[in-house]
């Protein structure tokens, strides 16, 4: 006998369930990535962890390697989404010069991003697939990150030393060359000085009056 004031649970469409299915299957990949590497990683024991079967998993990715384009994909969408309604509601120049600054060096030196970011790297050096997936991932992350830095020096406050493009380019390679470092020297370079030299080197090429 149904229990009264319960609701039917809302069966999933087609492509709602596949949409799950993906969304789990890029949760659980992640942790294996981060856990064990590309290279080490196990698309089996992935979907098994995930609740899947094997099928499953080759049925929405082509194998293990799309599994972690599709990761990192997700990691660059929330990034964006993040800096993007950071910025959204401060009037202030200065101020979202700031905010800007401080969430790079935050995600620059972010563990999870800086393994993901190395995997795929190393990925890119050894697999021409994963290379061609680290050139388009390059490339939007330029054009998304140029975008932010033209809002910005929209305020007369605002003032680069470099073109959007080349800001950009320079923040992200420099800041991750930084934060990789510090992770293998650990307490000989410790995250706190490696955020404050991402910060110094912003200040350095993007300054705020």
């Amino acid at each position: 006998m149904p229990v009264k004031g319960t609701k039917p649970r809302k069966r999933l469409t087609r492509e709602e369930s596949r949409a799950q299915t993906r969304a789990t299957l890029i949760a659980v990949g992640r942790t294996h990535f981060l856990r064990y590497g590309l290279g080490g990683a196990v698309a089996e024991k992935i979907a098994e962890d995930a609740g899947y079967s094997r099928g499953a998993l080759y049925s929405n990715f082509d194998g293990k390697e799309d599994l972690f384009v599709a990761v990192i994909h997700e990691e660059q969408a929330r990034h964006l989404n993040f800096f993007r309604s950071l910025m959204k509601d401060e009037p202030s120049g200065k101020k979202r010069s700031k905010k800007f600054r401080d969430a790079i060096a935050d995600l620059m030196t972010d563990h999870d991003w800086i393994v993901l970011r190395a995997e795929f790297e190393v990925g890119a050096l050894r697999s021409e697939r994963i290379r061609k997936s680290f050139v388009e991932v390059h490339r939007q992350q330029l054009r998304d990150g140029s975008e932010l830095v033209k809002d910005l020096l929209r305020s007369p406050e605002v003032t680069s030393r470099l073109k959007p493009d080349d800001f950009i380019t320079v923040i992200i390679n420099l800041a991750h060359g930084l934060a990789v470092t510090q992770r293998i020297l650990g307490t000989e370079l410790s995250q706190k000085s490696t955020r404050s030299l991402v910060q110094s080197l912003f200040d350095h090429l993007l300054s705020s009056e």
